[in-house]
């Protein structure tokens, strides 16, 4: 759902070719979702087969053919459906290492909390990336600023957390 919204909402901002749309994907929405851009085209083929999108041929080039996509009407209604449930979507993030950390009595201590100092560092180097982007205002929008200091402040949490939860290690 998620990758078909940001697809949608792309090419209801303009037309792209599949590789702008994995470029901006990978440059600008990475740090929000983590899509894989790999494989690009197959969501845009089943898109353009569902009538949300279409594709026309790119002339004038060079020998390569380069496809061009944009939004069509069903595909407007369709990211207008998308974005109102994504924004009344009551799922909590799921976060990976709430997995392993539930198995704790299975885990050796010594390697979960090597693991956690590593994450612990891992989420620091993002934190002042992610302050690097804030910071940069001439890259992002106001609104795209006020979402890149959400994620600063989950991180803030994920950070906090892990330090609670290292000590309850500790103690154990």
């Amino acid at each position: 759902m998620i990758q078909k919204l940001i697809i949608l909402g792309l090419l209801k901002e303009h037309y792209s070719s599949g590789y702008d749309i994995k470029k901006f994907i990978e440059k600008k929405l990475d740090t929000f979702s983590q899509l894989d851009t790999q494989s690009i085209y197959y969501p845009l083929k089943k898109m353009e087969k569902e009538g949300l999108i279409k594709k026309s041929e790119l002339s004038g080039q060079t020998h390569l053919k380069k496809y061009m996509y944009s939004l069509t009407a069903k595909g407007e209604k369709e990211f207008v459906y998308l974005c109102n449930q994504a924004l009344l979507s009551n799922k909590r993030p799921f976060i990976d290492i709430d997995i392993p950390l539930y198995f704790l009595p299975h885990l050796n201590k010594r390697d979960v909390l090597a693991r956690l100092r590593l994450r612990k560092r891992v989420l620091q180097k993002v934190k002042a990336w992610l302050a690097l982007k804030v910071a940069d205002t001439k890259e992002f929008l106001p609104y795209q600023t006020l979402l890149l200091k959400h994620h600063l402040n989950l991180l803030g949490a994920e950070k906090k957390f892990i330090e609670e939860f290292a000590e309850f290690v500790k103690q154990h």
